[in-house]
Order: C-alpha cells, then structure tokens, then sequence
C-alpha cells in the first residue's frame, strides 16, 4: 500500500501526525490486503477558515484508489486528530460495503451455477 500525506494550510505534517495517520491506515489495510491488487492512499490534511469568524477548522480527506476504484472519505472537525478519525471511519465504511457487495456477487454466480449444473443432472 503506498501512501502519500500532503498537509496544507498551517498544518504542518509532524513525525506524531504521520505516524498517527499510518496507525489509523493499518484499520484499513487489514480489510484490502490482496497479493495482486495495487493501493494508493493520498491524505490531505488543512485547515480551513471560510466562513469561521475565530480559531482553525480542520479537515481531513483520503483518496483511496484500489485497483482502479476510487473510494473518498472528508470531514471537517474542530480538532484535526477527531477529523482525521471521522474521515478514516467513512472510507472504512465505504470498504467494508465494497468488499461485502462484491462477496454477494460471487456468492451469487457461484449459486446460479450451481442451480444450472443441478437441473442438467436431472
């Protein structure tokens, strides 16, 4: 899994916040471990100020590509350690819909080749 961390703003990328994004991507490279597939995780991480009258609004986004597929997850919190935990527990989400919707799929053309295979045998 490569992965790319970009901060902008006046967030500046430390050695504590990027192991801290790391040790929050393992969540997700545990779910999306294959052998052939190829993985790229872009990070941005900011501050945004647009329509705040005092102190920082931070902002979190992942930018997840597997295999071709793009899965995005963004949040905006007050603390840039909580919005990077929301924006990981969406693209987590995201994951884990991905990957059981695709189970379902050869679930089912293994079941209807199975039910082909039974009524030829009768």
């Amino acid at each position: 899994m490569e992965t790319k961390i970009k901060a902008t703003g006046s967030v500046m990328l430390t050695d504590e916040l990027q192991k801290y994004v790391d040790k929050k991507l393992q969540k997700i490279a545990k779910l999306i471990e294959r052998e052939d597939s190829h993985t790229l995780v872009e990070t941005e991480l900011g501050t945004t100020s647009a329509g705040h009258r005092t102190g920082d609004v931070f902002r979190a986004e992942f930018n997840i590509s597997i295999d071709g597929e793009l899965i995005r997850g963004e949040a905006t919190k007050d603390t840039l350690h909580s919005a990077i935990d929301a924006a990981i527990g969406s693209v987590r989400r995201e994951v884990r819909k991905n990957k059981a919707k695709n189970r379902d799929l050869i679930r089912k053309g293994a079941r209807n080749v199975k039910n082909f295979f039974n009524k030829w045998g009768k």
